[in-house]
């Protein structure tokens, strides 16, 4: 009879396992937006947001770009930031794999001749040597006031990479971390990571990034324009690098990590049209800065003839790290492209549990399982405990959060060690229950 129930108690289990595993996420939220009438505030709401009244909802784009497309894709500057900017919130719950496909749906197509092009191009590319990214990065950073490295912000990864050089690059006297990301309005929180600390840095990988470098000593500065929305794209970069300048006029020998978005860090501008910020920085300061592109590099690139080329170059080296490109050492020009010091290049993401394993941020992070034991779970969040306990739940970031289960119907959560409180919730975003979770 023990035998019996124990059978039947796993039977039952793997059926509800497979039961949750018989529809994907987004086949879910479609079904659940389905039923929802639109309140006045969400018809009201004109672009994808995960902020609202009650604070940081994370599902909330989901529902706005997947129940409710065809209001939001027809919105705003078309259908190509539509798909980027869906592509940005899906990265914000770790949904990588469908983030990299709207990535991509946001790309204008190539020539045929320029895939010949790539062809041509990987066979000019010979005798190729290659070094830890990272290494190459603080060494260079050596001689350096301010170093600049840009982020796609649909990729994690690139604030997985930044995150790697902190703590050397504050080692060599760099002590502050100027960030794009950051809120530079009156009610911006610098010195504690919550919803006011900006935009982006609500995903977690930012957030843990954000965290590091206040626990190593780092003073955030936040530089972007202000009145953006007023100021042509050449105003808002020439006001970017005042705001950083300002930090060298305060503190002549300070020397500064900037972490910015895409073309930003370029010393090279677009003929009259556009002096990006690196460039206007230069300009302005007098000081030439290290700038680091790991954009184009990394798979999705940021264009397609970038996603082409990329794959392209994949099927030429093996690396299973980021690496700098060399040639008789000396760094390889890749891409017609001017404006760089050095090019990051990413591999390939590795999947574990179905979620790539750089989350584990070089190994600070462990990969936690989690079991699926609350009915109707959708999503886990895991919050630092002492964040938890301080902060309203809406206003603070989670250390990693999921709804992609493994092929055996668990969650993986990467964290590092410490108390934390997982907070379960449902497709509509209802918290289901509260676990405490230790990791060793």
């Amino acid at each position: 009879m023990q035998k019996f129930f124990l059978v039947l108690l796993v039977s039952l289990w793997w059926g509800r396992i497979e039961a949750q595993q018989s529809s994907t996420p987004f086949e879910q939220i479609r079904r659940f937006t389905a039923a929802q009438t639109p309140g006045k505030e969400d018809s009201a709401i004109t672009y994808l947001t995960n902020t609202i009244k009650e604070g940081i909802h994370y599902l909330y784009p989901l529902y706005q770009a997947i129940g409710w497309e065809d209001k939001f894709r027809k919105q705003g500057d078309g259908q190509d930031f539509f798909y980027d900017n869906f592509s940005q919130f899906l990265s914000f719950v770790g949904d990588m794999r469908m983030a990299d496909y709207y990535g991509v749906k946001s790309y204008d197509t190539t020539q045929r001749s320029s895939r010949e092009f790539i062809q041509q191009e990987m066979q000019r590319l010979r005798d190729l040597q290659s070094i830890n990214a990272a290494a190459y990065v603080t060494g260079r950073a050596l001689d350096a006031q301010v170093v600049m490295i840009n982020e796609a912000h649909n990729k994690p990864q690139h604030r997985a990479f930044t995150y790697s050089l902190l703590e050397d690059l504050y080692k060599e006297g760099f002590r502050y971390l100027a960030l794009e990301m950051l809120n530079n309005s009156p009610d911006r929180s610098l010195q504690q990571l919550n919803d006011k600390t900006g935009f982006y840095t609500k995903e977690p990988v930012a957030g843990e990034l954000i965290r590091k470098a206040l626990s190593l000593g780092y003073t955030l500065v936040p530089y972007e324009d202000t009145i953006a929305y007023k100021h042509t794209s050449v105003q808002r970069d020439s006001a970017q690098a005042a705001h950083i300048y300002e930090v060298i006029k305060r503190d002549p020998k300070a020397r500064i990590l900037v972490h910015a978005g895409y073309g930003h860090i370029s010393e090279v501008g677009l003929g009259d049209e556009y002096i990006p910020m690196g460039l206007a920085f230069k300009k302005l300061s007098g000081i030439d800065p290290l700038t680091i592109n790991q954009v184009l590099f990394t798979e999705g690139s940021s264009y397609e003839y970038g996603r082409l080329y990329y794959d392209a170059l994949m099927q030429k080296i093996n690396i299973d790290e980021p690496v700098v490109l060399l040639k008789n050492r000396d760094p390889v020009k890749l891409i017609d492209r001017e404006g760089y010091d050095i090019y990051v290049v990413h591999p390939p993401s590795v999947y574990k549990n179905n979620r790539p394993t750089w989350f584990s941020l070089n190994g600070e992070r462990k990969e936690v399982t989690i079991s699926p034991q609350e009915k109707a779970l959708f999503m886990v969040q895991a919050y630092y405990e002492d964040e938890y306990n301080s902060q309203p739940l809406g206003k603070i970031i989670p250390a990693d959060q999921t709804y992609i289960t493994s092929d055996y119907g668990y969650y993986s959560l990467y964290l590092k060690p410490g108390k934390y409180k997982l907070v379960f919730r449902d497709v509509g975003y209802k918290e289901l229950n509260v676990r405490d979770r230790e990791v060793k």
